[in-house]
């Protein structure tokens, strides 16, 4: 009665329409504001935290830890545990891991390293020549490590958020759906016959109803796998090494002929240890995986060409041609190195840490000159080539971060899954030399990588955190990507933090590898016309070179923070389609 009373005068009309108009211009601004918040108004935010994965949604896993309370450590092994449904080509409870761990309230890096293992009866001349038996089948299974890792992670750093919480997620993932994108799709039709071959992995992975991989766009479940989550969240970490999943397990592996007991399981202990640790001149300091990683290598590179390349002449053949040279005396340093636990290389790791020993290799290095000679760089054995992998970095609220990398080694693996579990087995055998099985370039493999029951093979792996002078973190970051790793990871360190690229450019621009055998550059392609004279220009130094056209490069995840405005920026690589989350 009282508003038709005022809108019948004239005053009160007009006071009416003003009224309306106001609550109209509100309405729009707030509509403007909310649907602005998430693309225009975020941009401008600061990012408390962020989680990069390679797969789809674990990224999301990782940044819900976080809103629920829980920290670094914690947010890693949620989103790894997803990874592990989510690319369940690359990594998974069937596999092992190498991690790098930054608390910032105490300063204290350390790394876990929860790589497999050869299992106690393995043998330096058990594949007696037949490569195919380290590469499928259970003979070509390590001892798998992946969980009991995770929960070595949980118990020292973790605590915040109850066990289940972490593991929660992935068992819904399991239960509901896993989304299988364009990249998971394409691996799934390209590796049919497998599937197929294996009844576990065809009951995960074909469409009853087509007899087809799962296409782009669908959902696939893992009952099976959802299952022996459900008891890993009950028993916590040694469910498959002293539970009661153990004994059948290692039975599903011996049926499949692998070699590995319950004991070896049971008798598996990831290690923490000291990771490797480089200055550099521009006050950053590196913290990566130490052996049986591959820390060193990507240390010794950085070591010869920090203060050896010019950031202001950074697309020149010059600076080219001494980062392709460092990655020879690299990879030439590496067909000495193995598990330390069995080799006596002190003075070896020393050098490959030590500025003195890179700025006496950069007397070797020549501008106008390269060698075709693998002993020249060092090398006088060959390695086998590491592959797969996945990887994922974390930065937390507070200023912790945790780089992680993770494999089962070839995709799929052993190319069966274990019948009990629905866990995909690793092949990391085939990471091992062995004495009678030479390469293709006529070279002996190296002892130093030779098979002992107890031992870690060789990896590319280098889940990398680094530091600026105040202690805060710059970059957490790591590839997956098998013997390419470690070059794209120390040309992302380079093109970001010295040649002043944002982390995005840095990880899409073009990327070149050198690894000695074979001895030529391979290029990734394809080249415009200004940057061919990179590839001219080492050409006619005297380098052999190959352009790959297609993937076969590296795929990196990585988080920078700008130390002028503290800007969080996370990105994932395009060569493999993932997701980057923030907490704000």
């Amino acid at each position: 009665m009282a508003i038709t009373t005022i809108v019948r005068s004239k005053k009160g009309r007009w006071l009416f329409a003003g009224i309306l108009i106001l609550i109209i211009i509100a309405v729009a601004i707030g509509i403007t504001i909310y649907l602005l918040d998430g693309v225009a108004f975020n941009v401008e935010k600061t990012a408390k935290a962020s989680v990069v994965t390679n797969g789809y949604h674990c990224s999301e896993i990782g940044t819900s830890i976080f809103e629920k309370g829980g920290n670094a450590a914690e947010a890693a092994i949620a989103a790894a545990l997803c990874e592990g449904v989510v690319n369940p080509q690359s990594m998974g409870l069937g596999g092992g891991f190498l991690l790098t761990i930054y608390n910032k309230t105490t300063g204290e890096v350390w790394s876990l390293n929860s790589r497999e293992a050869a299992p106690a009866a393995a043998t330096t001349d058990m594949y007696q020549g037949n490569e195919s038996l380290a590469q499928r089948g259970g003979l070509s299974v390590a001892v798998p490590s992946e969980l009991i890792g995770y929960w070595y992670l949980y118990e020292r750093f973790g605590g915040y958020l109850p066990w289940r919480d972490l593991v929660q997620p992935t068992i819904d993932l399991c239960y509901n759906g896993i989304y299988v994108n364009s990249y998971l799709a394409t691996i799934l039709q390209n590796n049919k016959d497998v599937l197929l071959s294996d009844a576990v992995l065809s009951d995960a992975f074909i469409d009853p109803s087509t007899n087809e991989p799962y296409g782009e766009g669908e959902y696939m479940k893992r009952l099976k796998l959802a299952e022996t989550l459900e008891v890993i969240a009950e028993e916590g970490g040694y469910a498959l090494h002293n539970g009661s999943l153990t004994e059948a397990f290692a039975q599903d592996i011996r049926d499949n002929g692998g070699i590995i007991t319950a004991d070896d399981l049971r008798n598996y202990r990831p290690k923490w240890q000291q990771p490797v640790h480089a200055m550099f001149s521009g006050n950053e300091s590196l913290y990566s995986a130490p052996l049986p990683g591959s820390g060193l290598i990507l240390t010794f590179i950085l070591n010869i060409l920090d203060s050896f390349v010019d950031p202001s002449d950074s697309d020149s053949v010059a600076t080219y041609q001494r980062i392709i040279e460092a990655f020879k005396f690299a990879y030439g340093s590496r067909t000495e190195l193995g598990d330390p636990d069995f080799l006596q290389i002190d003075e070896l790791i020393s050098n490959l840490t030590s500025k003195s020993y890179a700025q006496y290799i950069r007397q070797f290095i020549f501008d106008n000159q390269t060698f075709q000679d693998p002993s020249y760089y060092g090398a006088n054995t060959t390695l086998t080539e590491d592959y797969g992998t996945a990887h994922i970095s974390v930065l937390a609220p507070n200023g912790d971060a945790v780089a992680i990398t993770s494999t089962i080694n070839y995709v799929f693996g052993a190319k069966f899954a274990s019948n009990s579990t629905g866990i995909i087995l690793n092949n990391e055998m085939d990471d091992f030399s062995s004495p009678n099985i030479t390469s293709g370039y006529d070279i002996s493999p190296s002892p130093a990588n030779f098979i002992v029951g107890g031992k870690q093979p060789l990896s590319s792996m280098c889940p990398t955190i680094i530091l600026d002078g105040n202690g805060d973190v710059i970059m957490v970051t790591g590839a997956a990507g098998g013997t390419k790793i470690t070059t794209t990871v120390s040309l992302l360190i380079m093109k970001h933090l010295w040649f002043g690229m944002d982390l995005l450019s840095a990880m899409d621009d073009k990327r070149l590898h050198h690894q000695l055998f074979p001895m030529r550059i391979t290029f990734e392609g394809p080249y415009s016309t200004e940057d061919l004279h990179i590839v001219e220009g080492l050409s006619n130094i005297g380098h052999n070179y190959t352009i790959q056209l297609t993937d076969g490069f590296a795929a990196a995840t990585s988080i920078s923070r700008d130390r002028s405005t503290n800007k969080v920026t996370g990105v994932s690589d395009k060569r493999r389609p993932g997701t980057v989350s923030y907490l704000y």
